[in-house]
């Protein structure tokens, strides 16, 4: 299992809806509002990291109204 949190930037008034299109994926897990740097965190989830990269890169930044994404990869989880 592949694991990422997306830093997701999006247009003024758009994100409500960018967030609503993140989770009607199913690999997005999570999608909140937030504060500071970005304003979506998404938790993204994949059978490998060439899909996850695939998601991230060719597929999450597609959605109308996404203006920039960092994608921190998730590289040891603690599942307590």
């Amino acid at each position: 299992m592949a694991r990422a949190y997306v830093k997701i930037n999006t247009e003024a008034g758009k994100e409500k809806a960018v967030r609503d299109a993140l989770l009607a994926r199913p690999e997005v897990k999570s999608a909140d509002l937030t504060s500071g740097d970005q304003d979506i965190i998404a938790l993204v989830e994949s059978d490998s990291f060439d899909e996850l990269l695939d998601l991230t890169l060719n597929q999450l930044r597609t959605i109308d109204g996404v203006t920039g994404t960092v994608t921190n990869l998730i590289i040891d989880k603690d599942d307590d």
